[in-house]
C-alpha cells in the first residue's frame, strides 16, 4: 500500500529541515563522512555526495535537486542516482523526505538532507572515533547558484543563537535502542539532550500503542508531526503538547485510512 505524503514543499519546510547553522559545519561534516567511508564509497557515490554538498547552501544541508538533474550533473541515469541515494541513506549520511507541491498536492522532488555526524560520548571515544578531517582535496561549499538555489545569508538570527544555546545545555548519552534511527537523527539535529528526544518518542509510542500500526508507520507519524510542529511560524509555549496533538490526529487518520483500504481490498 502506497504511503500518503504529508510534508508540503515550501521555504519554511526546507528551513526547518536544515541540519547545520553554518556552511563551515556542513563542510566539516562532509569531510568527516568522506574520511569515515573512504573504503566504502565508490566514485559515483562520492560524486553524488559532492553534488548534494554543493547545492545545499541556501538551506544549509538541504538539497531539493531532482534525481534526473543530479544525474545530468554527473553523467549518470536517474535510476543510478536513486540507487546511490538509498545507499547514502543506509549509511546514515543523508535522509530523504518525500514532498508534495502546495499547488496541487502532488508528489514533487524529495528533500535530501545531509545528516550531522552522530555525537560520540567522551567516555566512549577511542582511536577509532570519527574525527573531523581537514583534507584539502574536499571542496568547500561555495554558495553555488542554480535556478532557484541561492546563497544563504551568513548572518545568524537571534532565534538561531537561542537555539544554539539550548543545544549546548545537556550532553548526549547513548541512543536508546527503542528509539527509531530516523526519528532520532531528525530530533538530534534540534536537541542536545537524549532525554528530550526520548520524551517525544515516548509520546508517539503511547499514542499509537492502541492502533494496529506498523513500526515504520509509527516512526513516520512521529517524523511528520515533528516537522509540522517546527513549521509553526509562532513560538510555542508548550511544544510537546502541540506535538502530541498532531500525533493524535495523524495516528487516527492513518488508522482509519488503513482500515478502509483493508476493507476495500476484501
Amino acid at each position: 500500500m502506497k504511503r500518503d505524503i504529508e510534508i508540503i514543499a515550501s521555504e519554511e519546510t526546507f528551513a526547518n529541515l536544515a541540519t547545520f547553522e553554518t556552511i563551515e559545519q556542513l563542510n566539516e561534516t562532509v569531510r568527516a563522512y568522506k574520511s569515515q567511508f573512504a573504503d566504502q564509497l565508490n566514485k559515483t557515490e562520492l560524486a553524488v555526495l559532492d553534488v548534494l554538498h554543493r547545492y545545499s547552501a541556501k538551506y544549509t544541508g538541504v538539497s531539493f535537486l531532482r534525481k534526473s538533474k543530479i544525474g545530468e550533473l554527473i553523467g549518470k541515469s536517474r535510476r543510478t542516482i536513486i540507487r546511490v541515494c538509498k545507499r547514502l541513506e543506509a549509511l546514515g549520511i543523508i535522509r530523504q523526505y518525500e514532498m508534495k507541491r502546495p499547488s496541487d498536492m502532488q508528489q514533487t522532488s524529495n528533500a535530501i538532507v545531509i545528516q550531522p555526524v552522530p555525537k560520540v560520548p567522551k567516555e566512549c571515544s577511542n582511536d577509532n572515533t570519527l574525527s573531523i578531517m581537514t583534507d584539502d582535496t574536499v571542496e568547500n561549499v561555495t554558495q553555488e547558484v542554480n535556478g532557484n538555489v541561492t546563497p544563504r545569508k551568513s548572518s545568524i538570527s537571534l532565534k538561531q543563537i537561542h537555539t544554539s544555546k539550548e543545544r549546548t545545555e545537556r550532553p548526549f548519552k547513548h541512543k536508546l535502542a527503542w528509539i527509531p534511527e530516523n526519528f532520532y537523527k531528525l530530533l538530534a539535529a534540534h536537541f542536545n539532550s537524549i532525554d528530550e528526544i526520548e520524551e517525544y518518542w515516548r509520546a508517539v509510542h503511547a499514542i499509537t500503542y492502541s492502533y494496529d500500526l506498523a513500526k515504520e508507520t509509527k516512526e513516520d507519524i512521529g517524523i511528520q508531526a515533528f516537522m509540522e510542529m517546527k513549521a509553526r511560524r509562532h513560538k510555542l509555549h508548550k511544544p510537546i503538547a502541540y506535538f502530541v496533538g498532531i500525533v493524535k490526529r495523524k495516528a487516527k487518520q492513518r488508522y482509519i485510512t488503513e482500515l478502509f483500504n483493508s476493507v476495500m481490498a476484501i
